[in-house]
């Protein structure tokens, strides 16, 4: 075993060593995190593949859903094609237990469909298949990261409210951080019981990092009187587009680069006690809020979002 690998497990086993689960969380709920962020191009689903290895290399078992429905992206980073995608649970052609393919590190990968605009428009049957998939695979990780699209369609809130936990990427540009504001407002309009955690992207330097940060977690306690959670920061690394072209995560590709290091202290604080949450609902409570997200944003009437609250 690497020295490093080696290091981040003996740091959770010391920190965990005399710490109770929360009380409510049963001893195998799945931990639902939602990673989305405001905009494309700030890095979210590099960082969802990346984060899901550190957190294998921690010792847990992990499943990613490309849930970018209609634009996959984690197979093209991985430079694989997979057999089949969601597009085959949709349509009753496979179960969702059958599309799952093994990416590195063992982790489990549900392959969303890149291109296929029936994914971004379902009918109440097609989000019922769905929905009924997940509960097949309730109990076999310990996470399910749902690498989201961008923005704030009805889709990426479906499974943004849904998961029990959130982490908002951003990068440090003003744009950037503006959007990331807009999608903490759009969970907050919905008074969703979800954890929200905030990731800087690419930043050039420790202190830009946390500036741009605390920006925005004070706009949101001051006009939200929500408390958004700094969680951490990637550095800029000439190493990430690197292996990128290369159609490898750049935990494996580079393992010792300045960003392999950021992400596994990522995944480091996300195993502390600290970052636990406080009531895991497990994978029977996403599907309730997925179920119900699916149905009210897909198939009601329902305002855009920022016409509630205008007060704020």
């Amino acid at each position: 075993m690497p020295s490093q690998e080696r290091g981040l497990r003996d740091w959770v086993k010391q920190r965990m060593k005399n710490t109770d689960p929360p009380p409510e969380a049963g001893a195998h709920a799945m931990r639902t995190l939602a990673v989305t962020s405001g905009k494309g191009g700030v890095g979210k689903s590099n960082l969802t593949l990346n984060l899901a290895l550190a957190l294998a290399q921690l010792g847990d078992t992990v499943t990613v859903l490309d849930a970018d429905l209609g634009l996959a992206n984690i197979n093209i980073l991985l430079g694989v094609n997979p057999p089949h995608t969601l597009l085959d649970v949709v349509d009753r052609r496979m179960t969702l237990q059958e599309i799952m393919v093994v990416g590195p590190g063992g982790i489990r990968i549900i392959p969303g469909a890149s291109g296929v605009t029936q994914l971004a428009s379902l009918s109440r049957t097609q989000i019922d298949r769905i929905v009924a998939g997940f509960g097949e695979i309730d109990g076999e990780s310990q996470w399910l990261l749902i690498d989201t699209g961008a923005g704030l369609s009805p889709a990426v809130l479906s499974f943004v409210l849904a998961a029990e936990e959130v982490l908002v990427v951003t990068s440090p540009e003003p744009t950037a951080l503006a959007d990331a504001y807009g999608v903490v407002k759009a969970i907050w309009e919905e008074e969703a019981a979800t954890r929200v955690r905030l990731v800087v992207n690419r930043a050039r330097s420790l202190d830009q990092a946390e500036a741009a940060g605390q920006r925005l977690i004070d706009l949101a306690r001051r006009a939200l009187g929500l408390e958004v959670e700094w969680l951490g920061l990637i550095a800029e690394d000439e190493n990430v587009p690197r292996a990128i072209m290369r159609q490898e995560p750049f935990l494996l590709a580079y393992p010792h680069c300045r960003a392999a290091r950021d992400v596994g202290q990522l995944a480091l604080r996300l195993k502390d006690p600290d970052h636990l949450p406080q009531a895991a609902g497990g994978m029977r409570q996403f599907l309730g809020r997925l179920r119900k997200g699916f149905y009210g944003m897909y198939l009601e009437a329902r305002p855009r979002v920022g016409e509630r609250r205008r007060g704020q």
